[in-house]
């Protein structure tokens, strides 16, 4: 009845409470326990699909570690969609441009030094391994 706009006035005379406010702490405490069975509920569903991207993985792995690449495109969508599922794609919330690992903290350290490094002292350049031997570097 609250949901469809109904009074608490209105439902307290309806349904028979003493007053609107035992009506009120009733419906917020069905509200509070609607809401944690639907997190309950969407947990259970992030663990099944989670179990099921993993019963995909064990399929394909062997295959994708042997050059498969069928196997090794399959993995990757896996991993992309776990990364999905879990939240993790959404870890590199600093503006960087890369979003591993390395990039990211390569990223912060620079942010750090150009911050707190007097003027005149010497910086410390920062050189990304992977996309140095990448450019031949």
């Amino acid at each position: 009845m609250r949901i469809a706009g109904v009074s608490p006035t209105v439902i307290a005379e309806s349904l028979g409470y003493a007053s609107s406010a035992a009506a009120v702490k009733d419906i917020t405490r069905a509200m509070q326990k609607a809401a944690k069975a639907e997190q309950i509920a969407s947990e259970e569903l992030l663990k099944m699909e989670i179990d099921r991207l993993d019963r995909l993985m064990a399929g394909i792995w062997s295959k994708a570690l042997q050059g498969d690449v069928k196997a090794v495109e399959q993995a990757e969508k896996l991993i992309t969609r776990r990364c999905s599922l879990l939240g993790l794609d959404l870890i590199n919330r600093n503006g960087s441009e890369s979003s591993d690992a390395v990039s990211l903290l390569g990223a912060l350290f620079a942010q750090m030094q150009a911050r707190h490094t007097p003027a005149g002292l010497p910086t410390v350049e920062i050189v990304d391994a992977i996309e140095a031997s990448e450019d031949g570097e």
